[in-house]
């Protein structure tokens, strides 16, 4: 760890970068109290609820969630094989309810996956690291390895050239634990990444990367596993929407037309592109509503083709327990029908965190920037029309990288003892178990937006900006 003089005084309060979780003030409380009173109220709508659901999940939430991821992604792209070249909505057979993106990733790849047959799970970095746990659980224990991602997502030719090499070491493989009937489908590879507001890079993948990670996983025998669970929160970056976010910083003005749409998900260029299995599919949404009602809810969504979706719900928990949140399926249906929930995203959730973000962008730079900190988030998303000051931004999180020689990991260990504010560093970043696929990650940190006000936001980067000022850059001696 760098030297120095130990700060006098711990500031406070406690300032939380880390932290993935909506400011309790954010909350849909109310919304969901008007659900629980008229789904407790009607009888019918109240035994529903209560009682086990079917595996499959809520059949008014799962035609509610259709309808609305239908107008969500604006329907770009006509079905493979169609007719027709209009784009068709999305129907309610291609989606399950789960009990969240980490209980469904579980679930996922114990109805797809087995531990003899499936050779690697191949984990985007910097990536969500818990979501290492899960895969370790399914028997995966050293078979995690790392991809990088360059300026437009995960990087394809690295991943590609890993692939083939695993490919032709381990061609003979052992007796599969799971056979058919009951597992008609296993997959030889897993591909999992966050492609939308990555968490944690921040990075938002193009369409061409996205075509391109399809023909992989489909060349390869590969289940594309992606977290969309950011999708939702988007805004522009445009000039008027910087005026806007720097003259209402109380976050309280409306929302005025619908969040502009996020690319296509990877399961719906697989669904689009010629070619491909058309019965199993090589992608799967996972989908969840803990960040726009509130991570308590434990309810969230799979879409994949329908045998997929049937399958799925095949699983022993599923069958033994039924619907996984069977009672907040309830309330979100309502909040959904009703209209509260699209109400909450654009009147509270996108212009806080729009706000939220665009302050805590300016303040890295104006802060951080002078000692070398650079923001690194990829290569702009913009609308499809190619307007430059179109830029769409969103989701949770701002990914920066230290200069060169200095550790994030030393960075946020001394931030936290001595300056009281934690960061999300490189070394919770990695892929467990696997040697770092960049070299650079060692240098990497993530700041959310979504737990802390504008004030806290401010205070933690400018004591981010004193360590580096006090502990790390006024040493002779750097870390590589």
């Amino acid at each position: 760890m760098a030297g120095g003089s130990q700060t006098s005084a711990i500031p406070q309060p406690h300032v939380d970068l880390q932290k993935g979780w909506p400011t309790p003030r954010l909350l849909p409380s109310q919304a969901l109290r008007a659900a629980a009173d008229a789904t407790l109220s009607n009888p019918k709508r109240a035994t529903e609820a209560l009682l086990y659901g079917p595996n499959i999940g809520d059949p008014a939430l799962r035609r509610s969630l259709a309808a609305w991821l239908s107008r969500l992604y604006r329907l770009r792209s006509p079905p493979a094989g169609s007719k027709d070249d209009a784009p068709e909505p999305i129907s309610y057979e291609r989606i399950c309810i789960t009990g969240g993106a980490s209980i469904n990733l579980a679930c996922i790849l114990a109805a797809f996956t087995d531990p003899v047959y499936t050779r690697r799970i191949w984990m985007v970095e910097p990536t969500y690291f818990h979501a290492c746990k899960v895969f370790e659980d399914a028997g995966f224990q050293n078979r995690l390895v790392g991809v990088p991602e360059d300026e437009d997502g995960l990087d394809v030719e690295h991943l590609s050239k890993r692939i083939e090499a695993v490919d032709r070491e381990e061609e003979a493989s052992g007796t599969p634990y799971k056979r058919p009937p009951q597992y008609s489908k296993l997959y030889r590879h897993v591909i999992y990444l966050v492609p939308t507001f990555s968490n944690p890079s921040a990075k938002t993948y193009t369409l061409e990367r996205r075509e391109a990670l399809v023909r992989l996983a489909r060349k390869n025998d590969a289940l594309i596993i992606t977290d969309d669970c950011y999708d939702f929160l988007s805004w522009t970056a445009g000039a008027k929407d910087k005026e806007a976010s720097h003259a209402n910083g109380n976050g309280t003005f409306h929302y005025a037309s619908m969040p502009p749409p996020p690319p296509p998900r990877l399961v719906d260029v697989d669904h689009s592109l010629p070619g491909g299995d058309l019965e199993w599919g090589n992608a799967v949404s996972n989908g969840s509503f803990s960040k726009i009602m509130g991570p308590g809810m434990r309810c969230g969504w799979a879409e994949a083709t329908p045998a997929f979706i049937v399958r799925l719900n095949l699983v022993g928990a599923t069958m033994s327990g039924g619907a996984p949140g069977q009672f907040s399926s309830t309330l979100i249906e309502h909040a959904l029908r009703t209209g509260a929930l699209e109400a909450h995203l654009q009147n509270v959730l996108i212009p806080t965190y729009q706000t939220r973000s665009a302050t805590l962008r300016r303040v890295t730079e104006e802060y951080l920037g002078p000692l070398g900190v650079d923001i690194d988030t990829g290569r702009p998303f913009q609308l499809e029309d190619g307007r430059q000051d179109e830029e769409v931004l969103g989701g949770f999180f701002l990914y920066i990288m230290f200069p060169p020689g200095i550790s994030a990991d030393e960075v946020a260990a001394v931030a936290l003892k001595d300056y009281n504010v934690r960061l999300l560093s490189a070394g919770m970043m990695a892929v467990k178990g696997s040697k770092s696929s960049d070299p650079r990650l060692s240098r990497g940190a993530r700041f959310c937006w979504a737990w802390e006000e504008e004030e806290q936001l401010i205070e933690g980067v400018r004591r981010v900006a004193q360590v580096l000022k006090e502990r790390f850059l006024n040493q002779n001696r750097y870390h590589n």
